[in-house]
């Protein structure tokens, strides 16, 4: 499995609820794609801002999101691919 870094802005839609963030889906390079499971998260302090990481899954890719909860900007730090 190759990872590739890739640190870009992306457009997620999320469903926020029961103090959990819950993506669903992200916009890269023009494509959407369905997260179908997420894998683990994992939250780190870096400065004053507090971040969420997800790795998820869309059957096929395995890409870790970021959540800034300071700006409320996601990002997409990394895909591994086969």
């Amino acid at each position: 499995m190759q990872v590739i870094d890739i640190n870009e802005s992306i457009d997620v839609g999320a469903v926020f609820g029961k103090n959990r963030i819950k993506p669903k889906w992200f916009v890269w390079n023009g494509k959407k794609y369905q997260i179908k499971e997420i894998t683990y998260t994992w939250k780190e302090n870096q400065g004053e801002a507090k971040l969420i990481h997800f790795s998820v899954t869309d059957g096929a890719t395995l890409f870790e999101l970021c959540l800034n909860q300071k700006t409320l900007m996601w990002r997409l730090e990394k895909a591994s691919v086969e």
